[in-house]
């Protein structure tokens, strides 16, 4: 059974302690078989609330549902409890209460005792008012004895409260105040005279009552942390408070994360990867987005640089989603890291092919993140510091709500004058620099939740090229360019029985210019105004809906400045240029709608259709059916797949009536896949997946004369096409990923792609290599958490080079006093096969309040001499290779706190 499967059940467990309506509704397969099979926890009572009596009082009294996620520890008592989704403060008061007085009988897999997360909805309703009197309260009990210590027990570093942590007090006898450094087995001690208990409740609060005077020994045992003991003082009528910070073993335990998910309607392939693995995954720098290109399924990117080629396809043909939305820009410079912070990210999720309705224009696959809500006990931040940038991070709570903060700031020209100095002669200048920033809000608003996030990303780099004593080059020695976004987003989203709304609307504005040598100049403005809302409904106990609308209208304003095109290029003069400036608008308004159902105990289907509509140029329809569909063969093997249709339309270059063709049409798809999984012992499981893309209506070069309509230049010209829709192509592979989940000290994953992806620009041409295309690609990746808090990880990778276009030789032009290539068949060979060894060493010291880790990230350790390209010579007799980088460290250090 697949990890998602084995969440279900496991959040299906805890939801039979909810009162009200339970939100994952499909009924959980059967786990009785094997004895690996996870046993969820079981509550050894009802959880037993009153509404809280002030709030009768009230001429509208308040009702809703609270939300909490708890863990049940080994021993069965819940501890960190989190309040997701509250009502009225004193409401919340009384669910948390009663949920850290329930007790269970603990949760196990393969026989032992393990952790969960759980997550619980607690209805509270005002109770009819009766006319009789109330009858007389009983007296309370009376308490054993007077509270003499309390306190609170905290995570060192991170500042959470620890809960299900056991207290024991007992005669310190001639121990010395303070810190207990030397621990001694529990069992080897004698019985002491007196004993006392507590454990700490969810907010890690603990009381100890009726202790004696003296000298006083506490011992704080919880499972996942280190023991601590600590000797205090406690005097004749005193009331000691305390807080403790325990340390978090190197080796966590075993935890599996189970929560109640509301997304009802899951990607049937989908991989996740969550942010404790992006930050140690070595070669990646803790980067998100980077991260994703170690599945199998995405092709390696030349020098690493910041492009998802996902299953064969171009990077353009995927879609990448920020909280609904689609992210304009990836990667500062092209790769070094992704333009939003990996810290405040709940979680990736890689689809490669077959992907839901919610998502449309693209062909390729998806990749769909949403970010984290801000810490809620507390105010926590960090700084970190690596030889390319500097990050801030501050997180806390705002009244019911939360924030997070975010920024991060390259150094890279500050630094570049520094190691390349003036006298080296290089007569070049190079000043790039980036920076990004992240905020975010969310606040419980009408019974839902409301999201608002500002976000951005500036890159500027300049390459000058400087003659000796030239303070002031022109235009022909500079390479120049700018890129950078801000958007803004809105999301309110609402559970209300069976009824699910969501509504977010984004607006985000975009420029990207830059100068090449003179040659070209192009400035291009952008305006989108994007907006989605959903309904979802469980309509029967085995059917689920969803339909939802999406509008993206982006409205651009381009100037370009670029030498003549195709045949205007023939007779004319080095000097000449072409001038455009455009301004298209480009709106495609969606619906799409997903049904749910379960077919007996084992199948589920997920039947969706997507209908959108291109406005000018294309004016075109496109109606997208899909099917999914996920079985379950046994208890730990699962079996998923999907068929569907997908549509892309064109960019405004390749729609621009100068520079493309205004008459193209929508690129299409047809996505086919099958994957069985299977859950193994300790943590492992297995998939393997078989897919077929074919494509069609793909654009291609073309050199075909058209007669082109008035473009402000007179009576209509010829011109090349310089695009049609007449390319067709194919994708077919097998991916394989093995993965040892995240829970103890080691976890990994080996990850291999057999893949072909072949294209035919027009009908009568030779079918040939994509220039994507790339056989073998195996990522193996492993990390191990020795003690005292010591991580190493390394990853492997073994790629087959990507094809290119030879040059065979090549002939004098004397018109020219230039040499003309003689090029072989296209992509007709292939450079040598790509292989390297990262390691990445983590060192973390953990304090009261701060935690510090010191990290060493080596790219390409054995310094492996990779070719990316081949650079010939001016009369194309002789090659010279291009080498990827070179061994590359990174050190930085992050303070948390």
């Amino acid at each position: 059974m697949s990890h998602r499967r084995l969440l279900v059940v496991l959040a299906l467990a805890s939801l039979l302690l909810a009162a009200g309506e339970a939100w994952a509704w499909a009924s959980p397969p059967d786990l009785s078989g094997p004895d690996q099979a996870p046993v969820p926890p079981k509550p050894l009572g009802p959880v037993t609330y009153e509404y809280p009596e002030p709030l009768l009082e009230l001429d509208q009294p308040p009702s809703g549902t609270v939300t909490i996620r708890y863990v049940v520890g080994i021993d069965g008592v819940p501890f960190d409890l989190e309040l997701l989704e509250g009502v009225d403060p004193a409401i919340d008061e009384v669910a948390l209460a009663a949920l850290a007085a329930l007790r269970f009988e603990p949760a196990t897999f393969g026989g032992e005792a393990i952790e969960v997360v759980l997550t619980i909805e607690l209805p509270f309703t005002p109770p009819v008012r009766d006319l009789e009197p109330e009858p007389e309260p009983e007296p309370e009990p009376e308490l054993p004895g007077p509270i003499r210590i309390e306190g609170l027990i905290l995570e060192a570093g991170e500042g959470i409260p620890v809960g299900g942590v056991t207290v024991l007090a007992v005669p310190a006898g001639d121990t010395p105040l303070g810190r207990v450094r030397t621990l001694s087995s529990l069992e080897d001690e004698p019985e002491p005279a007196w004993l006392h208990r507590a454990v700490s409740i969810g907010e890690g609060r603990f009381e100890l009552r009726d202790i004696p005077s003296g000298r006083v020994r506490l011992i704080l045992i919880a499972p996942a942390f280190e023991r601590l003991e600590w000797v205090v003082d406690l005097d004749d009528d005193q009331v000691l408070t305390t807080k403790y910070f325990m340390t978090r073993t190197s080796g966590s335990g075993y935890r599996t994360e189970v929560e109640v998910e509301r997304e009802t309607m899951p990607e049937v392939i989908s991989r996740t990867i969550t942010p404790k693995q992006i930050a140690e995954i070595p070669g990646t720098q803790g980067d998100a987005l980077k991260a994703l290109q170690n599945f199998p399924g995405v092709a390696r990117a030349p020098f690493g640089a910041g492009a998802l080629v996902i299953r064969g396809a171009a990077p353009g043909d995927s879609g990448v989603y920020l909280g609904y939305h689609e992210i304009p820009t990836l990667f500062h410079f092209g790769g070094l890291t992704s333009v939003f912070n990996s810290d405040i990210l709940a979680q990736i999720d890689f689809v490669p092919g077959n992907f839901d309705s919610r998502y449309g224009d693209a062909t390729g696959g998806i990749v769909n993140v949403q970010p984290r809500k801000g810490r809620r006990d507390g105010y926590h931040g960090y700084v970190d510091v690596d030889l390319f940038d500097t990050g801030l991070l501050a997180e806390g709570p705002i009244g019911k709500g939360s924030f997070v903060l975010s920024g991060r700031r390259s150094y890279v020209d500050l630094l570049l004058p520094l190691i390349i100095p003036d006298e080296v002669g290089l007569g070049l200048t190079l000043a790039p620099r980036y920076w990004d920033y992240q905020a975010l809000f969310d606040y419980p608003v009408a019974g839902g939740e409301l999201s608002l996030r500002v976000f951005g990303s500036d890159d500027r780099s300049k390459l000058l090229f400087a003659a000796e004593n030239n303070a002031d080059p022109d235009a022909r020695s500079r390479l120049e360019t700018t890129q950078w976004f801000h958007r803004v987003d809105a999301v309110y989203r609402k559970v209300e029985g069976p009824w699910e709304f969501l509504v977010t609307p984004s607006y985000k504005r975009e420029l990207f210019a830059g100068r090449i040598f003179g040659a070209v100049d192009f400035r291009v403005e952008s305006d989108t105004l994007s907006a989605r809302s959903e309904i979802s409904r469980r309509l029967t106990t085995n059917i689920r809906w969803r339909v939802g609308t999406e509008l993206v209208s982006t409205w651009y304003r381009g100037r370009a400045q670029v030498p003549p095109l195709g045949a205007d290029a023939a007779g004319s003069n080095s000097g000449d240029i072409q001038v455009r400036q455009t301004n298209p608008t480009r709106v495609i308004p969606g619906v799409y709608s997903t049904l749910t159902v379960r077919v007996g105990e084992r199948a589920t289907l997920f039947p969706g259709v997507r209908l959108n509509y291109y406005n000018g140029p294309q004016n075109q329809f496109a109606i997208d059916p899909r099917m999914r569909f996920l079985v379950d063969l046994g208890a730990t093997t699962a079996l998923k797949g999907g068929l569907g249709l997908y549509s892309q339309g064109g960019g405004p270059l390749q729609s621009d009536a100068l520079l493309g063709n205004p008459r193209s049409r929508l690129e299409r798809s047809v996505h086919a896949s099958l994957a069985i999984g299977q859950q193994l012992p300790w943590g492992v499981s297995i998939e393997a997946t078989g897919f077929y893309k074919h494509l069609w209506d793909l654009l291609a070069p073309s050199g075909v004369l058209r007669l082109d309509p008035n473009l402000g230049e007179g009576e209509a010209q010829p011109r090349p096409e310089n695009f049609a829709n007449t390319g067709i192509g194919n994708v077919y592979g097998g991916e394989l990923l093995i993965q040892k989940a995240l829970g103890d000290n080691f976890y990994g994953w080996l990850s291999y792609t057999l893949m072909r992806s072949v294209r035919t620009p027009a009908p009568g041409q030779a079918e040939q290599l994509f220039d994507f295309d790339q056989t073998h690609i195996l990522t193996l990746i492993a990390s191990y958490e020795f003690p005292l808090h010591w991580r190493l990880g390394l990853r492997f990778r073994l790629v087959s080079g990507n094809p290119y276009t030879p040059t065979t030789d090549g002939v004098f032009d004397a018109t020219t006093g230039g040499y003309l290539p003689i090029s072989g068949p296209i992509n007709g060979d292939r450079l040598p096969t790509f292989h390297q060894l990262d390691l990445r060493l983590d060192k973390t010291w953990v304090y009261r309040r701060v935690r510090v880790t010191s990290y060493l990230d080596i790219l390409n350790v054995y310094n492996a001499q990779n070719i990316e390209f081949l650079s010939y010579s001016y009369h194309y007799q002789a090659t010279s290779p291009i080498y990827s980088l070179p061994t590359a460290p990174s050190l930085g250090t992050k303070i948390e706190f």
